[in-house]
């Protein structure tokens, strides 16, 4: 059986991270709000976006903090 690789856009939504992330909405909603998880972008007054970049480094951050 072959794994499935899951690309993340460059602005993804919350759906898309916690699709890549192999998390849940409300997971990374909460996160979100605890300050914990990926650093959020807001579009206008709703709109939650991710850059690919922060979500990468955030798991970068939550690998090293692992290894210790």
């Amino acid at each position: 059986m072959s794994a499935v690789t899951v690309e993340l856009p460059e602005v993804a939504t919350r759906s898309q991270v916690a699709h890549y992330t192999q998390t849940s909405v409300p997971t990374l909603a909460r996160w979100a709000t605890e300050g914990t998880g990926p650093k959020v972008t807001k579009l206008g007054l709703r709109a939650v976006r991710y850059r690919r970049e922060d979500v990468l480094a955030w798991l970068q951050q939550m690998a090293e903090a692992g290894d210790r």
